[in-house]
């Protein structure tokens, strides 16, 4: 059996070295794995990442939250209703009012949270019930210049007969650059 060396050569700069050494007294050079957590430039490393990555979050945060929101209210007509159909169906002991349909975004921005309200009147002309969706448009996105459907759907308040034509109204949106 051979005995255990009491030396070796350092592989960055040559030198002999102590077997035991974790630095190279001649160059500094870590002499254990490379990889290491123990290494202090690989924790110096995984340290510095970090920190990039907090400070480069709460940049994109601060700029979210800092960036000014564009106001719905110039561009309302600017969403608008391309089609839409009502329709009534029993589901267990109630009627239930859905309205499904395209939104179509005339605007260069972008539209989050689109709120939908939908009037429904009878033969007279009488409103007679509202089925509504405010602030949640199932999560749909309106990009500039596209189009996305939507569907409403609620507990109807009248007989059947009653719903004889709607109408759909964008009451709401957000920016899409807005936080959150």
């Amino acid at each position: 059996m051979e005995p255990l060396a009491t030396t070796k050569v350092c592989p960055q700069c040559a030198e002999t070295i102590q077997a035991a050494a974790k630095v190279c007294p001649h160059c500094r050079a870590w002499q254990q794995q490379r990889w290491s957590l123990q290494n202090p430039q690989v924790m110096a490393a995984v340290a510095a990442g970090f920190w990039i990555l907090v400070f480069g979050g709460l940049g994109l945060f601060l700029e979210r939250l800092l960036l000014p929101r564009r106001d719905f209210a110039p561009h309302q007509s600017e969403l608008r209703i391309v089609e839409s159909h009502l329709s009534l169906r029993v589901s267990g002991s109630n009627l239930l009012v859905t309205v499904v349909g395209t939104l179509t975004n005339l605007t260069a921005f972008g539209w989050k949270d689109v709120g939908l309200e939908a009037q429904c009147f009878n033969a007279a002309g009488e409103l007679v019930d509202v089925v509504a969706r405010g602030g949640d448009f199932s999560g749909v996105t309106l990009l500039p210049r596209t189009s996305a459907g939507f569907r409403l759907e609620g507990k109807a308040a009248r007989p059947t007969n009653d719903y004889v034509r709607h109408e759909v109204f964008v009451r709401s949106a957000k920016d899409l650059r807005a936080w959150p």
